[in-house]
């Protein structure tokens, strides 16, 4: 395809009749699926975005074709800025908020695509706008919440990308204390995640709790995480191996390293015991098999026992983590590699 065909396929995205749209999205759709198609649009990179943008706003069969043109594209940063330059986070929250786009799963995933950059996340929180801040996310936080509670395993599930979008803004400062003001409900949409059948969610949600917890001390905040102990009950399940187990490494790392953080710090500690963290750690690590998630519960209980001074029932149970047989395994797994490599 030339340049001048190209030029003219794009010009249909906006065409008055629908299946002229409808056909010039599906062309510039599967174009965007791989890297030579992208590379062969760059010299028509801002009218090709503009006229997607229009076309979605057109609705009819196009709309979707043209969100998933929109949402392969916006992997390249240069893309990004792009669609930040057109005002895609006001765009996308009308689209959502006016429920004129039935298209919820691809707006969604443009936006988690968009707060990968930096200058995207301050946009969707509208930082600096005033009374207007975070008002975005308040809207997808109760869309996300509520889309959790009332589908059924395995429904398609709109909202699963807003997890991303969390784990992405809460690597700013001013988002994570933008989020964790009281009333804003971040922490309790985060922990209620954690058991969710939706994989997606339970990613997204245990990186944006470790986002938050890991930088609590620096930005303040600590004690909002801290207040609602049921929170850390919620923290400590994915990683308590009691069923239902969970199958995801990186949530139950998310959380291991978010309660060794936590219990680096003498509220966090004393919070952790009264929410039976030594146990849940000692009956978590006796079949924990992954690295990360074991350097962390490890790390936890000598911290746990270097400031034991009061007596506690507990105790027995991190002490014996020391001789679980998780870490008996791993260690007889050591010696039997070693052996082989000395015969070799």
């Amino acid at each position: 395809m030339t340049v001048s065909e190209l030029e003219e396929l794009v010009s249909f995205l906006d065409d008055s009749r629908s299946e002229v749209r409808s056909m010039s999205a599906e062309i510039v759709a599967g174009l965007t699926a791989n890297a030579e198609g992208i590379e062969r649009l760059k010299t028509l990179q801002r009218p090709l975005v503009i006229k997607l943008f229009r076309s979605v706003g057109m609705g009819g069969d196009a709309a979707r074709k043209a969100l998933v043109a929109l949402v392969n594209l916006s992997h390249d940063p240069a893309v990004v800025e792009l669609l930040l330059d057109l005002n895609v986070m006001n765009r996308v929250m009308e689209f959502i908020r006016e429920g004129a786009i039935p298209h919820v799963d691809l707006l969604t995933s443009l936006l988690a695509n968009a707060t990968i950059s930096e200058r995207g996340c301050k946009d969707l929180l509208q930082i600096g706008k005033g009374s207007m801040e975070g008002l975005h996310m308040a809207v997808l936080l109760k869309k996300f919440v509520v889309g959790g509670i009332t589908l059924c395993p395995n429904d398609p599930d709109p909202y699963e990308h807003v997890a991303s979008v969390l784990t992405n803004v809460t690597r700013l400062r001013e988002a994570r204390l933008l989020l964790l003001q009281p009333g804003r409900g971040l922490l309790q949409a985060l922990v209620s995640q954690l058991q969710s059948w939706n994989a997606l969610r339970r990613l997204g949600a245990s990186g944006a709790l470790r986002n938050c917890i890991m930088s609590a001390e620096e930005d303040g905040t600590l004690d909002s995480i801290l207040e609602d102990r049921t929170a850390l009950t919620h923290m400590l399940r994915p990683i308590n191996g009691q069923p239902p187990l969970e199958k995801e490494d990186t949530v139950r790392e998310c959380m291991a390293e978010s309660i060794l953080v936590l219990a680096n710090t003498d509220k966090g500690r004393d919070a952790l015991w009264e929410a039976g963290a030594p146990e849940a750690l000692r009956k978590g690590y006796e079949d924990e098999q992954h690295p990360g998630v074991c350097m962390a519960m490890e790390r936890t209980a000598e911290i746990f026992l270097s400031h034991s001074t009061i007596d506690s029932g507990a105790m027995p149970g991190v002490l014996g983590m020391a001789s679980s047989s998780a870490q008996q395994r791993r260690q007889q797994e050591q010696q039997e590699q070693q052996g082989k490599e000395q015969e070799q």
